[in-house]
């Protein structure tokens, strides 16, 4: 069964082992809202905010932008930034390309462009600056 943004939130804290006061005080908001998001008598909050809870919980950023409806903002600039992506993700939306086909993808990609598959893994393990 697949948990919504809210539960999935609470079950990252909990495996943390973190409390609702020191998670919301750590993302600057308040325990009231944090469980109200939880409970999921709150919207997905903000891409963000949606980041910092990822990184703050050691979750996965795009899982947690899916659960929540949303679009990571880097993403979200790039996709503006670079006219051809959009082109391209028409084109798979077009062809129905699965997860399994975007594996394939990224996987060709990084064989062409090894040192920048190595570069692009550590900034999102957080390792890189940027």
């Amino acid at each position: 069964m697949t948990r919504n943004f809210g539960e999935t939130i609470r079950e990252m804290r909990e495996a943390q082992v973190m409390g609702l006061r020191a998670a919301a005080q750590r993302l600057g908001i308040s325990p009231a809202y944090l469980s109200r998001i939880e409970r999921g008598r709150e919207r997905p909050p903000k891409p963000e905010l949606v980041k910092r809870i990822a990184t703050l919980l050691g979750g996965d950023p795009d899982l947690l932008f899916r659960l929540a409806e949303s679009t990571d903002p880097d993403l979200a600039d790039y996709i503006h930034l670079t006219p051809n992506v959009s082109e391209f993700l028409r084109t798979a939306k077009a062809m129905d390309l699965t997860s399994e086909d975007f594996e394939v993808l990224i996987e060709e990609v990084k064989r062409r462009r090894p040192s920048e598959a190595a570069t692009t893994r550590e900034s999102l393990s957080g390792g890189g600056s940027r």
